[in-house]
């Protein structure tokens, strides 16, 4: 390899290892609980906004419908998060990790869920 190629190769892992960890992100387990129960409320609060545009669209019978829908799909939710947080991190330090990345993830497929209702009633 010829002087310039190391040389190069050489900046690039200073500027690599300086830019290590990633910036922003978290480090301990600890601050990895507290961005997953951040990125899980931020799910969340999209999905009360998504919830909420879709009730707007419904007349009084498919709003009661989709109320009870959405009361059951919570229950749902929660009680998967925790199985799965049972399953793979029972008593831990990672299981709060782990409850919120599988609440979230829940989240934003009901989003997914409800922004196609919605898509559906503006096509018809």
């Amino acid at each position: 390899m010829n002087s310039s190629k190391t040389l190069f190769l050489a900046c690039l892992l200073a500027v690599l290892t300086l830019a290590w960890p990633p910036v922003g992100r978290a480090q301990s387990q600890s601050e990895m609980n507290q961005q997953s129960l951040k990125e899980f409320e931020a799910a969340d609060a999209k999905l009360n906004d998504v919830y909420k545009q879709l009730v707007a669209r419904l007349d009084e019978q498919a709003r009661t419908k989709l109320k009870t829908a959405q009361r059951a799909w919570i229950a749902f939710r929660d009680a998967q998060a925790e199985l799965q947080t049972d399953v793979t991190a029972r008593g831990g330090s990672m299981a709060p990790l782990m409850q919120n990345t599988a609440s979230k993830e829940l989240t934003q497929a009901r989003i997914k869920e409800l922004e196609t209702l919605m898509k559906e009633i503006t096509e018809h």
